[in-house]
């Protein structure tokens, strides 16, 4: 699975990109959102809004600027990151979805996951997925 876009490459409506370690995905929904979640509990850590929207996909352009198109042709989301040319899409390890100018961050979501703040969430989310109910005693 990879774990960036680069220049020209695209996400279409139900493609994703999946983090290296595997505990985070930027995904390109059906419903019009581009949405990056934590996946052990399925958390919605950022979405570019455009929920409700007609989509045809969205692209890391050669200019360095992430956006989202219509089938039209019409862009309704941007990071606003044109004159960047050779920059980069990627998901990282801590949750941050980042574009980077070759080495240098030029826009992010800002949704690092801290070590502690991390680790006390997934903990939080395997406890939820391994309770459950005792049976109900027979009389």
């Amino acid at each position: 699975m990879a774990s960036s876009l680069y220049p020209n490459q695209s996400l279409y409506v139900n493609q994703f990109l999946i983090s290296a370690n595997a505990k985070y995905q930027l995904i390109m929904q059906a419903d019009g959102n581009l949405v990056l979640y934590r996946l052990y509990n399925h958390y919605p850590l950022w979405s570019s809004r455009t929920n409700g929207r007609d989509v045809l996909r969205v692209v890391m352009q050669t200019d360095g600027n992430l956006v989202i198109y219509q089938p039209n042709g019409r862009a309704i989301w941007a990071s606003n990151t044109a004159g960047n040319p050779g920059s980069f899409l990627v998901l990282q390890d801590d949750g941050n979805l980042v574009i980077y100018k070759p080495n240098v961050p030029i826009w992010a979501t800002n949704t690092v996951q801290f070590g502690a703040i991390a680790e006390e969430a997934e903990e939080e989310g395997k406890k939820t997925k391994t309770k459950t109910k005792k049976p109900a005693p027979v009389e």
